[in-house]
């Protein structure tokens, strides 16, 4: 008994099995590309990690980081896969292409603020500009990182309040806690007072403060002005970032100290 297969239906077959091998590569390729998409965004975060210390704060930003850059990938993947399904069935895609187009750019328009304070975000993290809890001069604002997100950026300054700064509005940083940092303090003593003794007492001081902070003891540098009435002299050291206050600070009363004992006046 001999069967007939209709042609209709011989060439129903053969075209679905083309349209199901050209789906299965479509998934094969999304697959194949996100799983190397996700392995080299791992391989950067944990860069990112080994560089900038296993810290909490800094493995909780960098995972919202990878999170973010892994979501967007996806998103793309995912467009470009329907894209790609639609023309195995035919569909003309040049109605959605268009339409995606409009939406992207009245998104772009509308929320561009938005998207440079991302971008910017995201390419503090990735630069690795300042982390949680450094020190930082930022435009005007000078303080500690109290925060960093992918919007923005909150810092407290030393007299404590909250700053809180868009990332897409940062355009200068100035990290002091990249290392020791240099402290400066100016003193005026009396104009008869014997600059031997002087220096010899402010030298003395710097050599035996104990406080938490210096790195290279304060000194005396340099005459910076004189008149009629006053000396005054320069004293220059190493600090950690954000002791400066402190050390100035505990040496001004130790120098205070010292002079009145010595009969030095400061005035």
């Amino acid at each position: 008994m001999h069967i007939s297969v209709s042609p209709f239906l011989s060439n129903w077959f053969v075209t679905s099995g083309e349209k199901l091998w050209a789906i299965a590569k479509i998934l094969i390729f999304f697959f194949a590309v996100r799983f190397i998409v996700y392995r080299l965004i791992g391989r950067v975060l944990r860069s990112l990690t080994e560089r900038q210390g296993p810290t909490p704060v800094t493995a909780a930003r960098i995972k919202t980081l990878g999170s973010l850059a892994k979501s967007t990938i996806f998103y793309v993947l995912i467009f470009i896969a329907g894209i790609m399904v639609l023309k195995v069935f035919q569909v003309d895609t040049a109605p959605v292409l268009t339409a995606a187009g409009v939406l992207g750019l009245a998104i772009g328009f509308g929320a561009q603020k938005l998207v440079r304070d991302i971008i910017s975000g995201f390419f503090i993290v990735l630069e690795d500009q300042y982390s949680v809890g450094e020190y930082v001069t930022i435009g005007a604002v000078t303080g500690t990182i109290e925060e960093l997100g992918m919007r923005v950026t909150r810092l407290k300054d030393d007299v404590g309040k909250l700053v809180i700064i868009s990332n897409g509005d940062i355009t200068q940083v100035t990290n002091h806690s990249r290392g020791p940092i240099q402290s400066v303090l100016d003193i005026s003593v009396a104009a008869e007072s014997n600059l031997a003794k002087v220096r010899s007492i402010i030298d003395n001081v710097g050599a035996e403060i104990a406080v938490a902070g210096v790195v290279t003891p304060p000194k005396a540098d340099g005459i910076m002005g004189f008149d009629s009435a006053k000396i005054t002299i320069r004293i220059t050291g190493e600090v950690e970032p954000g002791s400066q206050n402190a050390v100035q600070s505990a040496l001004k009363e130790k120098l205070l100290a010292a002079f009145a004992a010595e009969g030095i006046k400061v005035v």
